[in-house]
């Protein structure tokens, strides 16, 4: 398959693929846990479950792959070029709680207002920017 042997990072892929089918199942259950034990319907524990991962997680976790494009796999690895994951996962919070509202500051200030469509508009804009870069960088590797 000369597809998949041009493809270098089938390996990191797999492991995105295997992370959401595990992240997924554990989402709609605590989406279902908030439904039952608060006045939301299941529709709105969904958006707040997701909407939340959207807003405060996925924009840092792909600005941090921008700043630190490795991972370190194990502790032996000392030659500083990489963050382990837990340090990635704390720095996409702290990102993400960084950039979002200042990019929602700065367009409010060009004319465009904050609304609901406009701020999931951005933030998906800065997470295909970014990985369109991040995709260029490492294809240019």
């Amino acid at each position: 398959m000369k597809i998949f042997r041009e493809f270098k990072y089938l390996n990191e892929l797999g492991k995105i693929v295997l992370i959401g089918g595990i992240l997924l199942p554990i989402l709609l259950i605590l989406s279902f846990i908030l439904a039952s034990f608060s006045d939301l319907s299941i529709i709105d524990s969904l958006r707040v479950v997701f909407g939340s991962i959207f807003v405060l997680f996925l924009p840092g976790f792909v600005f941090s792959y921008l700043f630190f494009p490795e991972t370190k796999s194990s502790e032996k690895e000392s030659n500083g070029a990489g963050i382990d994951v837990l340090e990635r996962i704390a720095l996409s919070f702290a990102l993400s709680i960084a950039i979002v509202p200042l990019f929602a500051f700065y367009l409010n200030l060009m004319g465009l207002k904050i609304s609901l469509l406009n701020s999931f508009l951005e933030i998906l804009f800065l997470i295909v920017v970014s990985c369109v870069i991040i995709y260029y960088r490492r294809r240019r590797k």
